[in-house]
């Protein structure tokens, strides 16, 4: 890809101040692409802008958002404010999640349960659904999932977090036999195995964290993901490779 390959391309990153979603955010931003930024983390998000305005020539924008807390309105706010701001939206990285704790199904409260599930996927299917429509208007419009292993398979004491995972791989495969068909939206759910992020010390505290691979060696694939080299993939459900783009 060459270096600007993003110019002026309007891209969406949910959870844009911390682990993959930083930097997403910084390494897109150095592609040329106007990253909108959105977490509930108003004092990163407010860092990571005046770093992006100081070292690149982009147009990025803050969405201060509790994605726990979203709703239609919100939404359909979030719309309004792009439309407001910018030509439409070229893309959508769904990057933030929530694990919260891991627990037991017998001993798994329910308000946890209904946060993680509200994070990880009730929250997506709302901003999704707004933004298809103005998805379609782009050239090679792109809206990329960001799944887990334990969502295809469920596993002991991962409880909601898991079942929003599955969820999600439910959801984007619903979304890409709906829309690729009948526009340019290409649909992809990444997993991106085993990261350095403060998610993953959380699930594996006794991990040690210089054996885990950071985010950055995952930007190839959504350079290769967000170009048109992928628009003729049939693939939906795409996994890390370390030997993929050597």
């Amino acid at each position: 890809m060459t270096k600007d390959f993003l110019l002026d391309k309007n891209i969406l990153i949910t959870g844009a101040t911390s682990g993959i979603g930083k930097s997403l955010t910084k390494y897109l931003s150095e592609h040329g692409a106007n990253i909108l930024m959105l977490s509930k983390d108003e004092s990163k998000l407010d860092v990571l802008y005046d770093e992006i305005v100081k070292k690149y020539n982009t147009d990025p924008c803050i969405f201060k958002c509790d994605l726990q807390k979203l709703n239609e309105d919100s939404a359909i706010e979030i719309n309004k404010i792009i439309n407001e701001n910018y030509s439409g939206i070229d893309a959508v990285i769904f990057n933030a999640a929530a694990l919260d704790k891991m627990s037991h199904i017998e001993s798994y409260d329910l308000a946890t349960w209904e946060k993680i599930l509200k994070i990880n996927l009730t929250s997506i299917f709302l901003i999704a659904k707004n933004l298809i429509p103005m998805l379609k208007e782009s050239s090679n419009p792109r809206i990329i999932f960001t799944t887990s292993s334990v969502g295809k398979k469920g596993k002991a004491f991962w409880g909601a977090y898991s079942v929003s995972k599955a969820g999600l791989n439910a959801l984007s495969e619903i979304i890409a036999d709906e829309v690729e068909s009948v526009s340019n939206i290409k649909v992809f759910n990444f997993d991106p195995k085993a990261t350095r992020t403060k998610m993953r010390s959380l699930a594996y505290p006794a991990e040690n964290p210089n054996t885990i691979k950071e985010p950055l060696k995952l930007m190839d694939y959504y350079l290769w993901m967000l170009s048109e080299d992928s628009s003729s993939s049939n693939e939906i459900h795409i996994e890390y490779r370390s030997d993929k783009f050597r």
